[in-house]
């Protein structure tokens, strides 16, 4: 499935791609058509699953920016949330040619100078709820030819501290405006306030996580810093035939493969910024078995379909579970067994417990031992649960330290303006 099976044109698929955006995700997948055939849609997804283009895309397909008319708002709970999507705007549009434009509004700015901006008549408005209620107010959004409303981080934009300003915005619309709502959480509460001004609104719930049993789940205590040095001990000493690496961020993996080439390893990275055909080369020379190694970011967890992946490594563990799930599912295809490794520092442990009770499985915490995996001896495990405990001291150390830093300034307020009360 790609982005041009969902109806997205050739256009804006080819600027997705310059993102090194390749394969929809798993909201993305549901939402688009969806929400393309006009119909009100509530949508709950993980945080970095993809929700601002489940949205933006359907909304580059639609509006018509030669009308030179407001014919899509956004609202957002946050200001940061807000250039986020605008940034996204812009980016899409100049990578695709599209004239799609938007105008960010937001409280607490220059109202004159996004006055001026609206001037220009962008197809698409961004912001806070109570600044473009405001501005409809003052006729400079034009309400009634807005096609698609949507509420970004829902669970926020409907508590009862955010409803009323989104419903005044709501309520200048007309009845016939599509609503969508998305969120990584929706509660019942959120749903039966959507619901009052819905009509009949398709539910798209979160990807279910789901792992094979028949994949083992390891994980490494180490510093940060040696995580590279177990990673080519696990190379050398298990000898896998194929192996994709997974980290966080995209920026480092060419660094990555420098390093593993540098002893001779056979390794290819797949790029954000790689052009459609490097990222091809690449993934035809690990199933062809020209390299052994493959370095990906979590772009890239998706869409990759190779056979006989001995191991999965994660050198930075993913903050999100279900990043681990479609990192885990790329070994273990077909039934057969596969292997996911995690190089953690005793912070990031709290990751595996949290993983271990998502998945409802078991995570074995293991050790490089005369380069090979195997089970951690009681002395390692005795000073990585002393690791923990004083990394757990040094953080309740800091807290104190500031909580006496916080008390000193009060005290110091306080005395300073009793001081100059007494004066008068």
């Amino acid at each position: 499935m790609d982005f041009r099976q969902l109806g997205i044109s050739e256009e804006i698929s080819s600027g997705l791609e310059k993102q090194g955006i390749f394969d929809p995700t798993y909201i993305q997948e549901k939402s688009i058509p969806v929400i393309m055939e006009g119909k009100d849609v509530i949508a709950q997804s993980e945080t970095g699953s993809g929700k601002t283009l489940a949205y933006l895309l359907p909304i580059f397909m639609t509006v018509k920016p030669e009308l030179k008319t407001t014919q899509a708002i956004i609202l957002t709970p946050t200001h940061e949330l807000a250039v986020q999507v605008n940034n996204q705007l812009k980016i899409l549009a100049q990578n695709s040619g599209s004239a799609v434009t938007g105008a960010l509004v937001i409280g607490g700015a220059n109202i004159d100078r996004q006055i001026d901006k609206l001037k220009t008549k962008p197809p698409v408005v961004i912001g806070s709820a109570g600044r473009i209620h405001d501005l409809i107010k003052k006729r400079k959004i034009q309400a009634h030819t807005v096609k698609t409303l949507v509420i970004d981080e829902a669970d926020k934009m409907l508590d009862e501290d955010n409803i009323s300003t989104t419903k005044d915005v709501i309520k200048t619309l007309m009845r016939d405006t599509q609503k969508v709502i998305l969120s990584a959480s929706i509660g019942k509460a959120t749903v039966e306030a959507a619901k009052e001004f819905m009509a009949e609104p398709v539910l798209i719930e979160k990807e279910n996580v789901v792992i094979p049993e028949n994949i083992n789940h390891y994980y490494i205590v180490a510093d940060k810093r040696d995580g590279i040095v177990i990673l080519r001990k696990i190379l050398a000493g298990e000898k896998p035939k194929k192996v994709i690496v997974f980290i966080n961020r995209p920026d480092n993996i060419e660094v990555l493969c420098e390093k593993l080439k540098f002893h001779n390893i056979r390794v290819g990275g797949i790029y954000g910024s790689a052009h459609k055909n490097d990222r091809k080369n690449t993934m035809d020379a690990f199933r062809e078995g020209r390299i052994d190694v493959l370095v990906a970011s979590d772009i890239g967890a998706r869409g990759l379909d190779f056979e006989d992946v001995d191991y999965v490594i994660n050198l930075d563990i993913p903050q999100e579970a279900v990043y681990y799930q479609h990192r885990a599912g790329r070994t273990g295809r077909n039934g057969k067994k596969g292997t996911v490794v995690s190089v953690v520092t005793p912070f990031e442990v709290k990751h595996i417990k949290h993983f271990e009770r998502v998945f409802k499985l078991k995570f074995y915490e293991k050790m490089m031992l005369q380069g090979k995996i195997s089970d951690v001896t009681e002395k390692q495990k005795s000073i990585n649960k002393s690791k923990i405990s004083a990394m757990k001291e040094r953080k309740q150390e800091k807290k104190n330290v500031s909580f006496k830093n916080k008390e000193k300034k009060d005290r110091k307020k306080f005395y300073t303006v009793n001081k100059e009360k007494n004066k008068k």
